[in-house]
Protein backbone atom coordinates (compact mmCIF):
# COMPACT_ATOMS: atom_id res chain seq x y z
CA UNK A 1 0.00 0.00 0.00
CA UNK A 2 0.89 3.78 -0.81
CA UNK A 3 0.35 7.12 1.01
CA UNK A 4 -3.15 8.27 0.82
CA UNK A 5 -2.37 10.82 -2.33
CA UNK A 6 -0.58 7.76 -4.02
CA UNK A 7 -2.00 5.10 -6.51
CA UNK A 8 0.70 2.78 -8.05
CA UNK A 9 0.09 -0.36 -10.26
CA UNK A 10 3.37 -2.43 -10.61
CA UNK A 11 4.10 -5.18 -13.16
CA UNK A 12 2.47 -7.76 -10.94
CA UNK A 13 -0.97 -6.03 -11.45
CA UNK A 14 -1.96 -4.65 -8.26
CA UNK A 15 -2.95 -1.18 -6.87
CA UNK A 16 -1.47 -0.64 -3.46
CA UNK A 17 -3.88 1.62 -1.86
CA UNK A 18 -3.99 3.12 1.93
CA UNK A 19 -6.09 4.87 3.92
CA UNK A 20 -5.56 5.43 7.73
CA UNK A 21 -9.25 5.38 9.05
CA UNK A 22 -9.44 1.91 6.98
CA UNK A 23 -5.93 0.43 8.20
CA UNK A 24 -6.91 1.39 11.63
CA UNK A 25 -10.88 0.39 11.69
CA UNK A 26 -9.23 -2.94 10.25
CA UNK A 27 -6.76 -3.33 12.99
CA UNK A 28 -9.19 -2.24 15.85
CA UNK A 29 -11.54 -5.82 14.32
CA UNK A 30 -8.06 -7.89 14.74
CA UNK A 31 -8.67 -8.09 18.62
CA UNK A 32 -4.40 -8.50 18.80
CA UNK A 33 -3.18 -9.60 22.55
CA UNK A 34 0.67 -9.59 22.96
CA UNK A 35 0.79 -12.90 22.01
CA UNK A 36 -0.65 -13.03 18.14
CA UNK A 37 1.17 -14.41 15.26
CA UNK A 38 0.32 -12.31 12.80
CA UNK A 39 0.29 -13.11 8.40
CA UNK A 40 0.07 -10.37 6.10
CA UNK A 41 -0.14 -12.12 2.63
CA UNK A 42 0.05 -9.52 0.36
CA UNK A 43 2.03 -6.60 2.40
CA UNK A 44 2.38 -4.08 -0.56
CA UNK A 45 3.78 -1.08 1.30
CA UNK A 46 3.05 -2.36 4.53
CA UNK A 47 0.03 0.14 5.91
CA UNK A 48 -1.07 -2.58 7.94
CA UNK A 49 2.00 -3.47 9.71
CA UNK A 50 2.97 0.32 9.88
CA UNK A 51 -0.31 0.47 11.62
CA UNK A 52 -0.18 -2.56 13.99
CA UNK A 53 3.09 -1.40 15.27
CA UNK A 54 1.69 1.87 16.43
CA UNK A 55 -0.55 -0.33 18.84
CA UNK A 56 3.28 -1.58 20.16
CA UNK A 57 2.55 -5.14 19.11
CA UNK A 58 5.43 -7.58 20.03
CA UNK A 59 3.84 -10.90 18.63
CA UNK A 60 5.63 -12.48 15.48
CA UNK A 61 4.45 -11.09 12.40
CA UNK A 62 5.32 -12.54 8.55
CA UNK A 63 4.86 -10.93 5.90
CA UNK A 64 4.37 -11.89 1.79
CA UNK A 65 4.41 -10.27 -1.45
CA UNK A 66 5.40 -11.43 -4.74
CA UNK A 67 6.98 -8.48 -6.17
CA UNK A 68 11.20 -8.45 -5.12
CA UNK A 69 11.47 -4.77 -5.18
CA UNK A 70 8.82 -4.43 -2.60
CA UNK A 71 10.03 -6.95 -0.65
CA UNK A 72 13.30 -5.04 -0.29
CA UNK A 73 11.47 -1.79 0.20
CA UNK A 74 9.80 -3.66 3.62
CA UNK A 75 13.23 -5.55 4.43
CA UNK A 76 14.78 -1.97 4.85
CA UNK A 77 11.75 -0.52 6.15
CA UNK A 78 11.41 -3.51 9.28
CA UNK A 79 15.31 -4.14 9.47
CA UNK A 80 14.87 -2.85 13.23
CA UNK A 81 12.46 -5.48 14.40
CA UNK A 82 13.55 -8.75 15.11
CA UNK A 83 9.61 -10.02 15.13
CA UNK A 84 8.86 -9.54 11.46
CA UNK A 85 9.62 -12.21 8.97
CA UNK A 86 9.65 -11.15 5.06
CA UNK A 87 9.43 -13.72 2.24
CA UNK A 88 9.24 -12.84 -1.58
CA UNK A 89 6.90 -15.74 -2.63
CA UNK A 90 3.45 -16.67 -4.09
CA UNK A 91 1.52 -17.07 -1.30
CA UNK A 92 -1.33 -19.34 -2.81
CA UNK A 93 0.82 -21.93 -3.56
CA UNK A 94 3.25 -21.75 -0.64
CA UNK A 95 3.64 -25.40 0.79
CA UNK A 96 3.92 -24.52 4.80
CA UNK A 97 2.17 -25.98 7.76
CA UNK A 98 2.49 -22.80 9.64
CA UNK A 99 -0.86 -21.32 11.22
CA UNK A 100 -1.78 -18.03 12.18
CA UNK A 101 -3.50 -16.11 15.09
CA UNK A 102 -4.69 -13.48 12.64
CA UNK A 103 -4.29 -12.37 8.96
CA UNK A 104 -5.04 -9.03 7.65
CA UNK A 105 -5.16 -8.12 4.10
CA UNK A 106 -5.85 -5.89 1.06
CA UNK A 107 -5.46 -8.90 -1.38
CA UNK A 108 -4.81 -8.46 -5.16
CA UNK A 109 -8.49 -7.80 -7.04
CA UNK A 110 -8.34 -9.16 -10.66
CA UNK A 111 -4.86 -9.44 -11.02
CA UNK A 112 -3.19 -11.30 -13.87
CA UNK A 113 -2.36 -15.04 -14.06
CA UNK A 114 -0.81 -16.98 -16.40
CA UNK A 115 -2.64 -19.91 -17.91
CA UNK A 116 -0.48 -22.40 -15.90
CA UNK A 117 -1.03 -20.84 -12.52
CA UNK A 118 -5.33 -20.19 -13.39
CA UNK A 119 -5.11 -24.11 -14.24
CA UNK A 120 -3.34 -25.16 -10.63
CA UNK A 121 -5.90 -22.22 -8.70
CA UNK A 122 -8.77 -24.33 -9.96
CA UNK A 123 -7.16 -27.83 -9.10
CA UNK A 124 -6.34 -26.53 -5.53
CA UNK A 125 -9.94 -24.33 -5.16
CA UNK A 126 -12.63 -25.79 -7.93
CA UNK A 127 -15.50 -24.28 -5.56
CA UNK A 128 -13.77 -20.79 -6.02
CA UNK A 129 -14.14 -18.31 -9.17
CA UNK A 130 -10.48 -18.68 -10.17
CA UNK A 131 -10.62 -15.88 -12.47
CA UNK A 132 -11.47 -13.37 -9.71
CA UNK A 133 -7.70 -13.67 -7.02
CA UNK A 134 -9.32 -11.88 -3.90
CA UNK A 135 -11.57 -15.16 -3.58
CA UNK A 136 -8.01 -17.42 -3.77
CA UNK A 137 -6.37 -14.98 -1.42
CA UNK A 138 -9.32 -15.30 1.29
CA UNK A 139 -9.69 -19.45 0.99
CA UNK A 140 -5.50 -19.90 0.86
CA UNK A 141 -5.66 -17.36 4.13
CA UNK A 142 -8.27 -19.29 6.05
CA UNK A 143 -7.16 -22.42 5.49
CA UNK A 144 -3.50 -21.16 7.35
CA UNK A 145 -5.86 -19.55 10.36
CA UNK A 146 -5.32 -21.72 12.91
CA UNK A 147 -8.61 -22.51 15.34
CA UNK A 148 -10.54 -19.80 16.77
CA UNK A 149 -8.44 -16.98 14.77
CA UNK A 150 -9.23 -14.44 13.43
CA UNK A 151 -9.11 -12.57 9.56
CA UNK A 152 -9.50 -9.29 8.58
CA UNK A 153 -10.11 -8.98 4.69
CA UNK A 154 -11.28 -6.01 2.44
CA UNK A 155 -12.43 -7.23 -0.58
CA UNK A 156 -14.68 -5.55 -3.62
CA UNK A 157 -18.80 -6.59 -2.21
CA UNK A 158 -18.78 -8.26 -5.48
CA UNK A 159 -18.72 -11.54 -3.86
CA UNK A 160 -21.94 -10.81 -1.80
CA UNK A 161 -24.19 -11.65 -4.67
CA UNK A 162 -22.41 -12.41 -7.94
CA UNK A 163 -23.10 -16.05 -9.04
CA UNK A 164 -19.90 -16.99 -9.80
CA UNK A 165 -19.04 -16.54 -6.33
CA UNK A 166 -21.28 -19.31 -5.23
CA UNK A 167 -18.56 -21.80 -4.57
CA UNK A 168 -17.11 -19.16 -1.72
CA UNK A 169 -20.03 -17.85 -0.22
CA UNK A 170 -20.99 -21.68 0.26
CA UNK A 171 -17.39 -22.64 1.57
CA UNK A 172 -17.65 -19.21 4.01
CA UNK A 173 -20.94 -20.17 5.67
CA UNK A 174 -20.06 -23.76 5.70
CA UNK A 175 -16.81 -24.00 7.52
CA UNK A 176 -16.62 -20.12 9.07
CA UNK A 177 -18.21 -18.05 11.70
CA UNK A 178 -18.78 -14.53 9.94
CA UNK A 179 -18.59 -11.74 12.68
CA UNK A 180 -19.21 -8.64 10.27
CA UNK A 181 -19.15 -7.37 7.33
CA UNK A 182 -18.84 -3.72 6.84
CA UNK A 183 -20.12 -2.08 3.16
CA UNK A 184 -18.36 1.13 1.79
CA UNK A 185 -17.87 3.25 -1.68
CA UNK A 186 -14.49 2.79 -3.27
CA UNK A 187 -14.32 6.14 -3.15
CA UNK A 188 -13.07 5.87 0.31
CA UNK A 189 -10.10 4.85 -0.66
CA UNK A 190 -9.14 8.82 -2.03
CA UNK A 191 -8.04 9.26 -5.66
CA UNK A 192 -9.34 5.58 -6.47
CA UNK A 193 -12.14 4.07 -8.51
CA UNK A 194 -11.84 0.13 -8.48
CA UNK A 195 -14.88 0.20 -11.59
CA UNK A 196 -16.93 -1.63 -8.50
CA UNK A 197 -20.00 -0.87 -6.84
CA UNK A 198 -18.00 -0.86 -3.30
CA UNK A 199 -15.61 -2.27 -1.15
CA UNK A 200 -16.37 -4.44 1.84
CA UNK A 201 -14.26 -5.62 5.19
CA UNK A 202 -15.22 -9.19 6.54
CA UNK A 203 -14.02 -10.11 9.63
CA UNK A 204 -13.74 -14.22 10.32
CA UNK A 205 -13.84 -16.58 12.90
CA UNK A 206 -11.99 -19.57 12.11
CA UNK A 207 -14.90 -21.44 14.15
CA UNK A 208 -17.31 -24.13 12.97
CA UNK A 209 -20.98 -21.94 12.47
CA UNK A 210 -24.30 -23.09 13.20
CA UNK A 211 -27.19 -22.76 10.79
CA UNK A 212 -28.62 -19.68 13.63
CA UNK A 213 -25.91 -17.78 13.50
CA UNK A 214 -26.13 -14.27 12.51
CA UNK A 215 -23.78 -11.08 11.68
CA UNK A 216 -24.00 -7.57 11.68
CA UNK A 217 -23.73 -5.81 8.00
CA UNK A 218 -22.96 -2.32 8.54
CA UNK A 219 -23.47 -0.14 5.25
CA UNK A 220 -24.49 3.54 4.20
CA UNK A 221 -21.75 4.81 5.89
CA UNK A 222 -21.00 8.75 4.90
CA UNK A 223 -17.22 8.98 5.30
CA UNK A 224 -14.33 7.25 5.90
CA UNK A 225 -13.68 8.84 9.21
CA UNK A 226 -17.10 6.61 9.82
CA UNK A 227 -15.24 3.57 10.01
CA UNK A 228 -12.92 3.61 13.18
CA UNK A 229 -16.26 4.60 15.14
CA UNK A 230 -17.92 1.63 14.58
CA UNK A 231 -15.37 0.19 17.30
CA UNK A 232 -16.24 2.14 19.52
CA UNK A 233 -20.10 3.00 18.97
CA UNK A 234 -21.28 0.46 16.40
CA UNK A 235 -24.91 1.25 17.64
CA UNK A 236 -25.03 4.82 16.43
CA UNK A 237 -24.85 3.09 12.60
CA UNK A 238 -27.09 2.08 10.57
CA UNK A 239 -26.63 -2.03 10.18
CA UNK A 240 -29.16 -5.13 9.94
CA UNK A 241 -28.39 -8.95 10.80
CA UNK A 242 -27.89 -11.66 8.54
CA UNK A 243 -28.53 -15.08 9.81
CA UNK A 244 -26.68 -18.40 7.87
CA UNK A 245 -30.77 -19.76 7.78
CA UNK A 246 -31.45 -16.82 5.61
CA UNK A 247 -28.63 -17.10 3.25
CA UNK A 248 -29.19 -20.88 2.63
CA UNK A 249 -32.71 -19.85 1.08
CA UNK A 250 -31.89 -17.10 -1.27
CA UNK A 251 -30.93 -18.45 -4.83
CA UNK A 252 -26.97 -19.11 -5.09
CA UNK A 253 -26.85 -18.20 -1.27
CA UNK A 254 -26.50 -14.85 -1.97
CA UNK A 255 -25.64 -12.25 1.06
CA UNK A 256 -29.06 -9.63 0.24
CA UNK A 257 -29.36 -6.58 2.01
CA UNK A 258 -32.26 -5.93 4.20
CA UNK A 259 -32.53 -2.66 2.96
CA UNK A 260 -35.14 -3.77 0.22
CA UNK A 261 -36.55 -6.29 2.22
CA UNK A 262 -39.58 -6.86 -0.52
CA UNK A 263 -36.85 -7.40 -2.70
CA UNK A 264 -35.29 -10.50 -0.56
CA UNK A 265 -38.81 -11.47 0.05
CA UNK A 266 -39.47 -11.65 -3.73
CA UNK A 267 -36.63 -13.37 -4.66
CA UNK A 268 -37.17 -15.91 -1.79
CA UNK A 269 -41.03 -16.44 -2.39
CA UNK A 270 -41.14 -16.44 -6.03
CA UNK A 271 -42.23 -19.80 -7.70
CA UNK A 272 -41.11 -18.83 -11.45
CA UNK A 273 -37.96 -16.70 -12.72
CA UNK A 274 -37.47 -15.63 -16.06
CA UNK A 275 -35.27 -18.56 -17.10
CA UNK A 276 -38.18 -20.77 -16.20
CA UNK A 277 -40.70 -18.82 -18.88
CA UNK A 278 -37.68 -18.15 -21.07
CA UNK A 279 -35.16 -18.91 -23.41
CA UNK A 280 -32.60 -16.25 -22.26
CA UNK A 281 -29.32 -16.37 -25.00
CA UNK A 282 -26.60 -14.01 -26.09
CA UNK A 283 -26.84 -13.04 -30.40
CA UNK A 284 -24.62 -13.25 -33.21
CA UNK A 285 -21.01 -11.52 -33.99
CA UNK A 286 -19.67 -11.98 -37.22
CA UNK A 287 -16.42 -11.71 -36.30
CA UNK A 288 -15.36 -8.71 -38.54
CA UNK A 289 -17.69 -6.03 -38.06
CA UNK A 290 -15.65 -4.00 -39.67
CA UNK A 291 -16.58 -5.72 -42.86
CA UNK A 292 -19.70 -7.03 -42.42
CA UNK A 293 -21.92 -4.21 -40.44
CA UNK A 294 -22.68 -1.21 -42.14
CA UNK A 295 -24.57 1.64 -40.51
CA UNK A 296 -27.70 4.59 -41.27
CA UNK A 297 -26.72 8.20 -41.58
CA UNK A 298 -28.50 8.31 -38.53
CA UNK A 299 -25.74 6.66 -36.53
CA UNK A 300 -22.87 9.73 -35.92
CA UNK A 301 -20.91 8.55 -33.30
CA UNK A 302 -17.70 5.96 -33.20
CA UNK A 303 -18.82 6.16 -37.26
CA UNK A 304 -14.85 5.48 -38.59
CA UNK A 305 -15.34 1.67 -38.99
CA UNK A 306 -18.14 1.27 -40.96
CA UNK A 307 -19.77 2.24 -44.02
CA UNK A 308 -23.10 3.57 -44.63
CA UNK A 309 -26.04 1.50 -46.04
CA UNK A 310 -27.74 2.40 -48.94
CA UNK A 311 -31.35 1.77 -49.20
CA UNK A 312 -31.10 -0.24 -52.07
CA UNK A 313 -28.53 -2.67 -49.88
CA UNK A 314 -31.92 -3.38 -47.47
CA UNK A 315 -33.38 -6.30 -47.28
CA UNK A 316 -37.24 -5.47 -46.97
CA UNK A 317 -38.98 -8.64 -46.72
CA UNK A 318 -40.55 -9.89 -43.72
CA UNK A 319 -37.52 -11.43 -42.09
CA UNK A 320 -39.65 -13.40 -39.33
CA UNK A 321 -41.64 -14.76 -41.94
CA UNK A 322 -38.87 -15.69 -43.97
CA UNK A 323 -36.41 -17.06 -41.29
CA UNK A 324 -32.96 -16.50 -43.97
CA UNK A 325 -30.82 -18.85 -41.63
CA UNK A 326 -28.77 -19.58 -44.79
CA UNK A 327 -28.53 -16.15 -45.85
CA UNK A 328 -30.23 -13.63 -48.75
CA UNK A 329 -29.35 -14.14 -52.75
CA UNK A 330 -29.25 -10.51 -54.45
CA UNK A 331 -27.88 -7.35 -53.81
CA UNK A 332 -30.80 -6.46 -51.20
CA UNK A 333 -29.06 -8.97 -48.68
CA UNK A 334 -28.44 -6.10 -45.35
CA UNK A 335 -30.67 -6.92 -42.90
CA UNK A 336 -31.50 -5.02 -39.56
CA UNK A 337 -29.65 -5.86 -36.25
CA UNK A 338 -30.72 -4.68 -32.39
CA UNK A 339 -27.51 -3.83 -31.03
CA UNK A 340 -26.75 -2.46 -27.24
CA UNK A 341 -27.83 0.98 -25.96
CA UNK A 342 -29.94 2.49 -23.57
CA UNK A 343 -33.43 2.65 -26.17
CA UNK A 344 -36.23 1.13 -24.54
CA UNK A 345 -38.86 -0.24 -26.14
CA UNK A 346 -37.97 0.07 -29.35
CA UNK A 347 -34.83 0.49 -31.48
CA UNK A 348 -34.96 1.92 -34.81
CA UNK A 349 -32.68 0.08 -37.70
CA UNK A 350 -29.83 1.55 -37.33
CA UNK A 351 -27.14 -1.24 -38.13
CA UNK A 352 -27.43 -3.40 -40.62
CA UNK A 353 -25.73 -6.72 -41.24
CA UNK A 354 -24.05 -8.46 -44.41
CA UNK A 355 -26.58 -11.54 -45.07
CA UNK A 356 -25.58 -12.69 -48.52
CA UNK A 357 -25.06 -16.29 -49.45
CA UNK A 358 -21.09 -15.44 -49.21
CA UNK A 359 -21.17 -13.66 -45.99
CA UNK A 360 -22.65 -17.12 -44.11
CA UNK A 361 -20.59 -19.01 -46.11
CA UNK A 362 -17.59 -16.87 -43.91
CA UNK A 363 -19.50 -16.71 -40.73
CA UNK A 364 -20.16 -20.37 -40.93
CA UNK A 365 -17.04 -21.88 -42.44
CA UNK A 366 -14.13 -19.50 -43.42
CA UNK A 367 -13.98 -17.59 -40.12
CA UNK A 368 -16.10 -19.56 -37.85
CA UNK A 369 -13.47 -19.47 -35.16
CA UNK A 370 -13.65 -16.48 -34.73
CA UNK A 371 -17.88 -15.81 -35.86
CA UNK A 372 -20.48 -16.74 -33.41
CA UNK A 373 -23.59 -17.92 -35.70
CA UNK A 374 -25.01 -19.09 -31.79
CA UNK A 375 -28.61 -19.62 -30.76
CA UNK A 376 -29.43 -19.63 -34.05
CA UNK A 377 -33.26 -20.68 -33.87
CA UNK A 378 -33.85 -17.36 -32.10
CA UNK A 379 -32.66 -15.38 -34.99
CA UNK A 380 -35.54 -13.42 -36.78
CA UNK A 381 -37.94 -14.37 -33.54
CA UNK A 382 -39.94 -12.07 -31.79
CA UNK A 383 -38.55 -11.25 -28.42
CA UNK A 384 -36.80 -8.92 -25.54
CA UNK A 385 -33.29 -7.79 -26.42
CA UNK A 386 -31.51 -6.16 -23.24
CA UNK A 387 -28.23 -4.87 -22.96
CA UNK A 388 -24.92 -7.05 -21.51
CA UNK A 389 -24.29 -3.58 -19.99
CA UNK A 390 -25.97 -0.97 -18.64
CA UNK A 391 -24.41 2.00 -16.32
CA UNK A 392 -27.42 3.05 -15.56
CA UNK A 393 -30.98 0.86 -15.39
CA UNK A 394 -31.69 -1.91 -17.53
CA UNK A 395 -33.51 -1.67 -20.59
CA UNK A 396 -35.61 -3.38 -22.68
CA UNK A 397 -36.60 -3.17 -26.47
CA UNK A 398 -38.44 -5.55 -28.90
CA UNK A 399 -36.99 -7.70 -31.06
CA UNK A 400 -39.69 -8.16 -33.54
CA UNK A 401 -38.36 -10.04 -36.20
CA UNK A 402 -34.66 -9.22 -36.74
CA UNK A 403 -31.19 -10.49 -36.09
CA UNK A 404 -29.31 -9.34 -32.63
CA UNK A 405 -26.31 -9.17 -31.72
CA UNK A 406 -23.67 -10.57 -28.68
CA UNK A 407 -24.17 -7.08 -27.31
CA UNK A 408 -27.82 -8.39 -26.13
CA UNK A 409 -29.16 -10.74 -24.43
CA UNK A 410 -32.21 -11.83 -26.26
CA UNK A 411 -35.31 -13.52 -24.16
CA UNK A 412 -37.81 -14.81 -25.84
CA UNK A 413 -40.99 -16.21 -24.07
CA UNK A 414 -41.29 -20.52 -24.28
CA UNK A 415 -44.39 -21.24 -26.16
CA UNK A 416 -46.85 -21.44 -23.61
CA UNK A 417 -45.94 -17.99 -22.29
CA UNK A 418 -45.84 -16.76 -25.88
CA UNK A 419 -48.89 -14.49 -24.41
CA UNK A 420 -46.66 -12.61 -22.19
CA UNK A 421 -44.43 -11.25 -24.68
CA UNK A 422 -45.89 -7.29 -24.08
CA UNK A 423 -46.06 -7.86 -20.24
CA UNK A 424 -42.06 -9.04 -19.51
CA UNK A 425 -41.61 -5.98 -22.58
CA UNK A 426 -43.05 -3.80 -19.69
CA UNK A 427 -41.49 -5.47 -16.83
CA UNK A 428 -37.81 -5.12 -18.29
CA UNK A 429 -38.53 -1.51 -18.42
CA UNK A 430 -39.69 -0.93 -14.93
CA UNK A 431 -38.28 0.03 -11.69
CA UNK A 432 -38.86 -3.02 -10.36
CA UNK A 433 -36.88 -5.00 -12.49
CA UNK A 434 -34.39 -2.67 -12.21
CA UNK A 435 -33.90 -3.06 -8.16
CA UNK A 436 -34.17 -6.48 -8.43
CA UNK A 437 -31.30 -7.61 -10.55
CA UNK A 438 -28.96 -4.55 -9.13
CA UNK A 439 -29.55 -7.13 -5.95
CA UNK A 440 -28.60 -9.86 -7.39
CA UNK A 441 -26.03 -8.15 -9.30
CA UNK A 442 -24.52 -5.12 -8.25
CA UNK A 443 -21.97 -4.88 -11.11
CA UNK A 444 -23.13 -3.25 -14.67
CA UNK A 445 -23.43 -6.42 -15.95
CA UNK A 446 -26.55 -8.23 -17.22
CA UNK A 447 -25.44 -11.43 -18.46
CA UNK A 448 -27.99 -14.69 -19.44
CA UNK A 449 -27.02 -15.81 -16.14
CA UNK A 450 -28.48 -13.05 -14.31
CA UNK A 451 -31.60 -12.19 -16.30
CA UNK A 452 -32.44 -15.70 -15.40
CA UNK A 453 -32.67 -15.58 -12.43
CA UNK A 454 -34.90 -12.74 -12.25
CA UNK A 455 -38.17 -13.82 -10.07
CA UNK A 456 -41.37 -13.34 -12.26
CA UNK A 457 -44.78 -12.55 -11.06
CA UNK A 458 -48.01 -13.28 -13.48
CA UNK A 459 -50.90 -11.80 -12.44
CA UNK A 460 -54.68 -11.98 -13.46
CA UNK A 461 -55.57 -11.20 -17.00
CA UNK A 462 -57.02 -8.42 -16.51
CA UNK A 463 -53.62 -6.74 -15.06
CA UNK A 464 -51.75 -8.31 -18.10
CA UNK A 465 -54.36 -6.69 -20.04
CA UNK A 466 -53.94 -3.09 -18.48
CA UNK A 467 -50.07 -4.02 -18.73
CA UNK A 468 -50.53 -4.48 -22.35
CA UNK A 469 -52.28 -1.05 -23.11
CA UNK A 470 -49.59 1.30 -21.53
CA UNK A 471 -46.91 -0.67 -22.97
CA UNK A 472 -48.84 -0.50 -26.29
CA UNK A 473 -48.80 3.13 -26.35
CA UNK A 474 -45.23 3.22 -25.34
CA UNK A 475 -43.89 1.65 -27.99
CA UNK A 476 -45.33 3.37 -30.35
CA UNK A 477 -44.01 6.49 -28.81
CA UNK A 478 -40.51 5.06 -29.05
CA UNK A 479 -40.87 4.48 -32.79
CA UNK A 480 -40.82 8.21 -32.85
CA UNK A 481 -39.40 9.21 -29.80
CA UNK A 482 -37.03 8.13 -26.89
CA UNK A 483 -38.86 7.13 -23.89
CA UNK A 484 -37.85 9.43 -20.70
CA UNK A 485 -38.48 8.71 -17.05
CA UNK A 486 -41.27 10.25 -16.54
CA UNK A 487 -42.52 8.22 -19.48
CA UNK A 488 -42.58 5.21 -17.61
CA UNK A 489 -44.49 7.13 -14.04
CA UNK A 490 -47.70 4.51 -14.68
CA UNK A 491 -46.19 1.52 -15.86
CA UNK A 492 -43.62 1.48 -12.92
CA UNK A 493 -46.69 2.29 -10.67
CA UNK A 494 -48.58 -0.86 -12.04
CA UNK A 495 -45.60 -2.83 -11.33
CA UNK A 496 -44.95 -1.68 -7.96
CA UNK A 497 -48.81 -3.27 -7.21
CA UNK A 498 -48.14 -6.45 -8.69
CA UNK A 499 -44.75 -6.86 -6.59
CA UNK A 500 -46.06 -5.26 -3.41
CA UNK A 501 -43.65 -2.72 -3.41
CA UNK A 502 -43.66 -0.24 -0.17
CA UNK A 503 -43.84 2.92 -1.10
CA UNK A 504 -42.69 1.86 -4.66
CA UNK A 505 -39.31 2.15 -6.72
Amino acid sequence: MVAPSKRTRDEFQAYYTNCNHITSYMVGLLGLTDKSKILEPCAGDGAFIDQIITQNHQGEMHLFDLNPESIEKLKEKYKSFDNITIEVDDFVFQITSEKYDRVIANPPYGAYQTPEKRKRLKKNYPTVYAKETYGIFLMRALEMLKEGGKLVFIIPDTFLTLHMHEGLRSELIRNYSINSITLFPSKFFPGVNFGYAGLSIIDITNSKPTKDQSFKVFECLSHQEDLPKILESPEIFESYDLTYSDILKTPSKAFFSKKDEWVVNTLNSSDKSIGDICSVVTGFYSGNDGRFLRRSKSVTRGIKKYQQIEESEICLQDLAGLKPLDGIDGEDCWIPIVKGGGRRFHKPDEWFMNWSLEAIHNYKVENKKRARFQNSQFYFCYGIGVPMVSSRAITGAMIDGRLFDQSIVGIFPKKEYEELLVYLLGFFNSNVCNALIRTINASTNNSSNYIKKLPIIIPNRSVIAEVDKIVERLLDKAKKSKINDDDLIEINSVFNNIYSVPNGV
